[in-house]
């Protein structure tokens, strides 16, 4: 009787330590990071790569109104954040996604300067709404150096558009950056 306790207990001593085993796997496994930023007004807003990460910020400019002066939005993007650099090469994508349901003329400024490998595509989703997608080449940023991009949307939105058929129309506009480690060459 008291062999079988015995054994009994070693089982489930071993039973319990596979569990904890299995939980400790899942929990480093399952490990995520996620950011997401939402403004209403102009914006002085970072995105931080310092490891493989995809961000995104929405713009709502439900407030835009048809003005001789252009509406800017800054933000930047940086491999430092509260004195940590990035310890690898990194890689990052910067996308702005617009939709169309305004007329609206937007640039993009990158440290001040005009942006020479930028695209800019309107596309049709399956749901028939048409999308403008703006991108910039590939940027990077060497490990164990701080570097920043500072990035500035311009949107103007013409006075000779201030009739009545241009009320209560929202337009939107998503800013995304993909980054990747890499190794600069």
């Amino acid at each position: 009787m008291a062999k079988k306790s015995t054994i009994l207990l070693k089982k489930v001593i071993v039973l319990i330590i596979c569990i904890l085993i299995v939980i400790r796997i899942i929990t480093l496994v399952m490990a995520s990071y996620e950011t997401t930023a939402n403004s209403e007004a102009n914006v002085d807003t970072a995105f931080y790569v310092l490891n493989e990460d995809y961000q995104d910020m929405t713009l709502n400019l439900d407030s835009l109104l048809p003005s001789s002066n252009p509406h800017t939005y800054t933000f930047s993007i940086s491999n430092e954040k509260d004195g940590n650099i990035a310890e690898t090469d990194i890689e990052y994508d910067l996308k702005i996604r617009t939709t169309t349901n305004l007329p609206l003329a937007i640039s993009l400024l990158e440290n001040e300067n005009n942006i020479a490998d930028i695209t800019t595509n309107v596309e049709k989703d399956t749901d028939g709404t048409y999308f403008r997608t703006i991108a910039i080449g590939p940027r990077y940023f060497k490990h164990s150096e701080q570097g920043i991009n500072l990035y500035t949307l311009v949107v103007d939105f013409s006075e000779n558009y201030s009739s009545i058929d241009y009320q209560d129309i929202i337009e939107l506009v998503e800013i995304s950056v993909d980054s990747t480690q890499t190794t600069i060459q």
